[in-house]
């Protein structure tokens, strides 16, 4: 047989091409371990690994993939003879490989990969599938890159993203369509497509919300580097509240674009790696999206969950899994209604009155959102109280009884005061004589309560609520399991606290740790934790004009709280009047919320102090020689203004 690099020639011949639409639906296979492919192409000729194989094309294991666009001729060998193709390098990834999409190929040649793959689907029908037990656990490893090549695939990818709470831009690559899924704490921020269908003027030209006159005069506008968004803003065609509800329900719809067509490959950037995360986050319904997504997918193993005597599942002992603000059926309400403690799946499934694909597909639901998680064949099946998972509450006031926003918020810092100064018992609301059952039973009242997927429209209680929710979960499983509860009794006896009420002195929680704390979180963006660690620091230390400087530097990124920003500026500048660097975030806080005569006397004061100072000349000189205000950037703007 001649080898690959001889026979990479061209035959020319008839050719079939496949149109994207049909390619982007191809199901794919995984090639058999040491089949390999020839190509040459980009002036390269090799041989390499084939790793994933479908009719629109092939995934190439290489180091260095060619760039995207390049031309490529392919053969491999199939059972029934040889297979030659022409082709292009959509994508790669260094160290990974490159996705090649097949251009032309002989229907002698098409034929052959068929049954090609006709033979690898039927084998890998054929093979073991992973026990249940081990879908939706977490195995530790960092998230990279792969192939998805069914929807239970992308819901246990899309799971394990949410679960363990990663911050990142999640790439699928379907073909010529590029699809961004943006995750910031397992919270589904924002999206964006490649897909023109996908566009926010498509979008609203195929609902009637513009006419094709509006969206032309919108894309003229486009074309000189405005956003389309900002566009037909400033056209008055809709006002920036209904451009901002056409975003959410475009960033929705690319999102179900996902759901419906799982087959693509993958990539993770993990935050950590650079700043993946959008500037400004529009929150996505990700579980009620799954949910949805759930109940149309006809490809999913449910024959195996509901057959597999080996699962046990029991109710996740994370709040934040457990009481998702999502829309259940009464289908899946009866399943956790019916767990107490572990219990065999197959066993909940069989004595539910539900049909048996219903049942398994509820189950299924379930566990994809964490409200259902697996445990070990040895978990015990201690009964817990019945708490049932309340119905989602209307948005905009957290609960009936809450007289306003404001105080709710209130009750929040309260709640978190209250986990720095006093005890878990505190906390929690019960007393050290309450039974496990109380404890549980306030514990479940709080997290339905304070539960941050409850509150999505308010963006700066995010970070606290998590913040809260953490503490809620260490005080409640310290205080239900009987020897933690009786060590942490111990402690709180020893330190002479057991008065229950007593708090912590200032030896204790010293300002090094709060600003550690506080850093941490600005780090992570969470301004709002950094607020409340920060706000502890000025308590004790009120004479320091750095924390108060810190501290003002967090409140201006939340707008509502900018004028107690300004208080603490301007406190921080009478504690250390030669700071130049407070003096420019205090100007330029002046400037964000359109005072720049405000700013003008303080980077006077900045020059004063330092002639130097490039940055206070500058904005110095931009100010004084416009008349006008300077208008701050609308929230359309910034969230549609293309970058330079």
């Amino acid at each position: 047989m001649l080898d690959f690099a001889a026979r990479l020639f061209w035959r020319k011949g008839l050719t079939i091409e496949t149109s994207w639409q049909e390619r982007r639906r191809h199901a794919r296979f995984k090639a058999p371990k040491g089949m390999v492919v020839g190509w040459q192409g980009g002036g390269k000729r090799d041989v390499s690994a084939a790793d994933m194989f479908s009719m629109g094309g092939v995934f190439v294991a290489v180091a260095q993939p060619l760039p995207p666009g390049t031309g490529l001729e392919l053969i491999f060998d199939v059972p029934s003879g040889e297979v030659r193709a022409r082709a292009v390098v959509r994508h790669g990834r260094p160290g990974q490989g490159m996705g090649v999409q097949f251009v032309h190929m002989r229907a002698d040649d098409r034929a052959r990969l068929n049954r090609f793959l006709q033979q690898l689907e039927a084998e890998q029908r054929t093979r073991t599938i992973v026990a249940p037990a081990s879908w939706f656990t977490l195995d530790g490893q960092p998230l990279d890159s792969g192939e998805i090549e069914s929807h239970h695939a992308l819901f246990a990818l899309l799971h394990r993203i949410y679960s363990a709470r990663l911050t990142g831009k999640l790439q699928l690559v379907f073909g010529r369509v590029e699809r961004q899924l943006f995750f910031d704490g397992g919270q589904l921020v924002f999206a964006a497509s490649s897909d023109r269908q996908d566009s926010l003027g498509e979008m609203m030209l195929r609902a009637g919300a513009l006419t094709q006159r509006e969206f032309e005069e919108a894309a003229a506008l486009v074309q000189t580097g405005q956003r389309f968004g900002s566009a037909i803003a400033e056209m008055g065609v809709c006002s920036v509240e209904e451009v901002v509800g056409w975003v959410q329900r475009q960033l929705t719809q690319v999102t179900s674009s996902v759901l419906d067509y799982p087959a693509c490959r993958y990539y993770f950037f993990s935050s950590l790696e650079k700043n993946v995360v959008p500037e400004i986050a529009i929150p996505v319904p990700l579980g009620k999206l799954l949910l949805e997504a759930v109940r149309r997918a006809n490809d999913l193993p449910l024959e195996h969950l509901a057959e597999d005597g080996e699962l046990r599942v029991a109710l996740s002992p994370d709040p934040l899994l457990r009481y998702q603000a999502v829309e259940l059926e009464e289908s899946e309400r009866q399943l956790i209604d019916a767990i107490s403690g572990a219990v065999s799946a197959k066993e909940l499934l069989s004595r539910n009155k539900l049909p048996k694909d219903k049942g398994a597909r509820s189950l299924y639901a379930l566990m994809v959102l964490g409200i259902v998680v697996s445990v070990p064949q040895s978990a015990g099946a201690e009964k817990e109280p019945d708490v049932a998972i309340p119905a989602p509450e209307a948005k905009g006031v957290p609960s009936e009884k809450a007289a306003s926003v404001i105080q709710f918020a209130a009750e929040i810092r309260k709640l978190l005061e209250l986990a720095e100064t006093g005890t878990y018992y505190d906390l929690l609301g019960v007393t050290a004589s309450s039974p496990p059952g109380e404890v549980k039973q306030s514990f479940h009242r709080l997290a339905q309560k304070f539960h941050p997927d409850r509150h999505m429209g308010k963006s700066e209680w995010i970070g606290l609520l998590q913040d809260l929710m953490g503490r809620l979960t260490t005080a409640y499983r310290t205080l239900v399991d009987q020897e933690k509860r009786a060590s942490y009794d111990q402690q709180l006896a020893a330190a002479g606290a057991f008065t229950l009420g007593q708090g912590k002195t200032e030896s204790q929680e010293t300002v090094d740790e709060c600003l550690a704390r506080a850093k941490q979180c600005l780090r992570g963006h969470n301004f709002a934790g950094s607020i409340l660690w920060l706000r502890k620091c000025v308590e004790l230390e009120p004479d320091v004009a750095r924390y108060r400087a810190i501290l003002a530097r967090s409140l201006a990124a939340v707008p509502q709280y900018r004028q107690e920003a300004i208080s603490q500026f301007e406190r921080a500048v009478e504690l250390d009047a030669w700071n130049t660097s407070t003096y420019f975030q205090f100007a330029e806080l002046y400037e964000a919320m359109r005072l720049p005569w405000r700013a003008v006397p303080l980077y006077r004061k900045i020059l004063e102090i330092d002639p130097e100072h490039r940055k206070a000349r500058d904005r110095l000189s931009e100010l004084e020689g416009k008349p006008e205000e300077r208008e701050e950037k609308s929230f359309v703007s910034r969230l549609f203004h293309r970058k330079p």
